[in-house]
């Protein structure tokens, strides 16, 4: 049996209150179906709307947090790479400072390098140039936060000053090699010359030149200088050199004859006792024999006479 649900109908009546009259509408039998199949329906479009929007929303505050997230780590990575450029920029201004001092050191040294080669073969003292002098620490001013374009410029003119410095430096040490050289020719020429004292004595008793003769009361050519001393008080030799001879006679005394190269020769005459050997070396400042008064003398004292070439000459050059 078919069921016809075209013809069927649903009667809707409304009842008012007693003065109204009762009103009746006739509805389709399918039309009740259809509302509450749209109910459904809306409710599970809702639902999934709902369910939807939660996930969405669930989803969007993830990202949010993780966009957060990345913000922070972003701003700690520039924050640092910011402070290592700061960094990296004040180690540039330090390297130019220390670039700087090492130039005003370098012309120092130079300085001192002329004053040596100035004086080489000579005695005077070195005037020192103080390059460690006391910098006041003091500082202030205006913040400048400096342009990348001004440490750029600082970092080439630091670089040139190295390379410069680089070329100065190995000249400065061929030149101080040079200079070494030099003072070591000087140092050794001074062991050979003699310019020490011969004895502690210092005081002259007879000087270099004509003199009245202590014996004889005429004038006469005094050949060296008499230094008076102690009886047996030490006599140094005055530069490095041979002992050429030794020996004693009635008008020198016991006497040393010593050599030291280049026709320079100094003696050593009137004395009381002699320490050393024809033909042994000697060092400049050695002992070599004792204050006397043996030969042509009237009391204790040493001669001591320089000669160049075989000829007498004044000591009092050589003497400091």
């Amino acid at each position: 049996m078919k069921l016809n649900w075209s013809h069927k109908k649903f009667t809707l009546v409304i009842i008012p209150d007693v003065n109204r009259s009762v009103r009746r509408f006739e509805v389709p039998s399918l039309l009740p179906y259809v509302a509450g199949l749209a109910t459904i329906a809306l409710l599970s479009v809702s639902v999934t709307i709902f369910v939807f929007y939660g996930r969405t929303s669930l989803l969007a505050n993830e990202l949010q947090d993780q966009v957060v997230s990345q913000e922070v780590v972003y701003q700690d990575v520039v924050d640092e790479k910011n402070e290592m450029i700061d960094k990296l920029q004040n180690e540039v201004i330090q390297l130019s400072q220390r670039t700087e001092d090492m130039k005003i050191k370098i012309d120092d040294i130079r300085k001192l390098e002329d004053e040596v080669r100035s004086i080489t073969g000579s005695a005077n003292s070195v005037a020192i140039i103080d390059a460690e002098a006391p910098i006041d620490s003091a500082m202030g001013g205006i913040s400048h936060p400096a342009a990348d374009s001004e440490v750029a410029a600082m970092l080439v003119k630091t670089t040139t000053q190295l390379n410069d410095m680089d070329k100065e430096v190995v000249e400065l040490k061929q030149s101080i090699a040079d200079s070494k050289n030099k003072a070591l020719a000087v140092k050794e020429q001074l062991r050979v010359t003699p310019t020490i004292w011969p004895s502690a004595s210092r005081r002259i008793s007879s000087g270099f030149g004509l003199r009245k003769d202590p014996f004889n009361n005429r004038p006469s050519f005094h050949s060296g200088y008499d230094i008076s001393a102690p009886a047996n008080s030490e006599v140094y030799v005055t530069a490095d050199g041979k002992v050429k001879l030794t020996g004693t006679d009635s008008e020198r005394g016991n006497h040393i004859l010593v050599d030291h190269g280049k026709g320079l020769q100094t003696w050593y005459m009137h004395l009381n006792a002699i320490l050393v050997q024809k033909g042994d070396p000697v060092l400049k400042g050695q002992n070599i024999g004792l204050v006397g008064s043996t030969g042509r003398s009237t009391g204790y004292h040493l001669h001591y006479e320089v000669l160049q070439n075989g000829e007498s000459i004044d000591p009092m050059p050589y003497l400091k």
